[in-house]
């Protein structure tokens, strides 16, 4: 039996199909009562090292914690400087910190083959276009004691040929955020999603790193972070550097 008399049909029945889904997407999460919690599919297995995500300030992996450090801010965009025999990294990753790496490494042309990363994370792209320029320049990475590493900055962190994070330093991983105020339909925005996930999945696999990080990052909601032990980042391939 032929249910449609052409490709054309075939493919604008998929199309409005695809917008039905969406619609119903929508109207199912607008029906939702935020102030109930229900079983998530990608909640985190362990909540041991969920904390609160704050890009504006660097944080301890849990302020309460007696001794923490003081909360400080965090730059806007990525500052950078050679110094004490490091390229450092410090600030949140703005659109368009990328570009301005690259005419910083132009300009500066540092001697130094360590990067030091301090940084709450950001743009996806621009972390992942930086990271493409660390690793072909045949840099080091390091998360010195002190610095957080979060959000994106992990990808910058996996960029180097030799990787390491120092005791007292932190690393932490959670969701892609790309704006819950979208005028896009359902279905345009879980494609964008999708390309955005892929083109992280394609650059872990160029740096080496195992694809199951993208999986503690799933499980834990933008607003919070998943700080990563020793041990996972280790199994990861996110670090080639024990802990001394």
């Amino acid at each position: 039996m032929r249910f449609f008399s052409s490709p054309q049909a075939a493919i604008k029945a998929v199309l409005l199909s695809q917008v039905i889904l969406g619609a119903g997407i929508v109207y199912l999460d607008m029906l939702t009562d935020s102030s109930r919690s229900a079983p998530s599919l990608f909640a985190p297995e362990d909540g041991a090292g969920i904390r609160p995500y704050r890009p504006d300030l660097r944080t301890a992996p849990d302020p309460s914690q007696p001794g923490a450090p003081a909360m400080r801010p965090m730059p806007t965009a990525l500052e950078f400087a050679e110094t004490e025999g490091a390229i450092r990294l410090d600030g949140q990753i703005a659109t368009g910190d990328a570009d301005r790496f690259a005419a910083w490494m132009d300009e500066a042309r540092p001697t130094a083959t360590l990067v030091s990363l301090d940084s709450s994370g950001g743009s996806v792209s621009d972390a992942l276009a930086i990271g493409r320029t660390i690793r072909a320049a045949g840099f080091d990475t390091v998360v010195e004691d002190g610095a957080v590493c979060l959000s994106a900055c992990p990808y910058l962190l996996a960029a180097g040929v030799n990787r390491r994070v120092e005791p007292g330093g932190f690393v932490g991983v959670h969701q892609h955020y790309f704006g819950k105020n979208t005028m896009l339909p359902a279905f345009l925005a879980v494609s964008d999603l999708q390309r955005a996930q892929a083109s992280v999945m394609v650059y872990l696999t160029e740096m080496g790193v195992d694809l199951r990080l993208m999986v503690h990052a799933l499980r834990t909601e933008p607003d919070e972070i998943n700080m990563l032990t020793p041990d996972q980042m280790r199994d990861l391939g996110l670090v080639t550097v024990s802990q001394s």
